[in-house]
């Protein structure tokens, strides 16, 4: 019984450590639920790598400055008001509908919500908020990740042979392949918002 209580009292204290960090860090989680994203930068290129199951299409992405948005507050709203970054919408190409995208590379979609202001560099600690959709249902799912943290690669390195910085929680960072990344995320409906 000692060994139980002392083993659950560890667990609550690494939790509650955990959680502490990400308030200290001032970072919120975007969407309805957490939903590991892979992020690489390749030249000046932030891609993105965020897998969706069969049956599963992104129909938006919005990005934005995490930390700004957990430190502002609208008193009308009853969230955290955020300024996007980049907001996009429709899909153009199979690759984009499928998770695979670069941040403000705009004619990746039909719809241009908020372009990227030409020289803003994207925040330090940033927010990738997507719409999936699954038939008439509708899921917002999103993750959040440090810039300073992505893995580098050349301008003219493969996008689906590099490794993406991969955040399953806030202490289980990996570098993965896109093919990594796909076995283990799971689908985005799979996710409790």
């Amino acid at each position: 019984m000692f060994l139980r209580a002392r083993s659950l009292r560890r667990v609550v204290g690494v939790f509650l450590s955990a959680c502490l960090l990400v308030v200290a860090a001032g970072c919120q989680f975007p969407g309805d639920a957490v939903y590991a994203v892979g992020v690489a930068k390749l030249g000046d290129e932030v891609h993105i790598f965020a897998p969706v199951c069969e049956g599963e299409r992104i129909s938006a992405v919005e990005v934005y400055d995490n930390k700004a948005a957990a430190e502002r507050t609208d008193s009308q709203a009853s969230g955290p008001a955020r300024v996007p970054y980049w907001k996009v919408a429709d899909p153009r190409s199979d690759a984009a509908a499928k998770g695979e995208f670069v941040i403000g590379q705009d004619d990746l979609f039909a719809q241009v919500l908020v372009a990227v202001e030409n020289g803003a560099p994207l925040p330090d600690i940033t927010a990738v908020e997507i719409t999936v959709i699954k038939g008439d249902r509708r899921r917002v799912v999103g993750d959040a990740f440090r810039l300073s943290g992505v893995p580098e690669y050349p301008a003219d390195a493969d996008p689906r042979s590099v490794k993406y910085v991969y955040d399953e929680s806030a202490n289980s960072e990996k570098m993965l392949t896109p093919s990594q990344i796909s076995n283990e995320s799971g689908c985005a409906f799979d996710y409790v918002g």
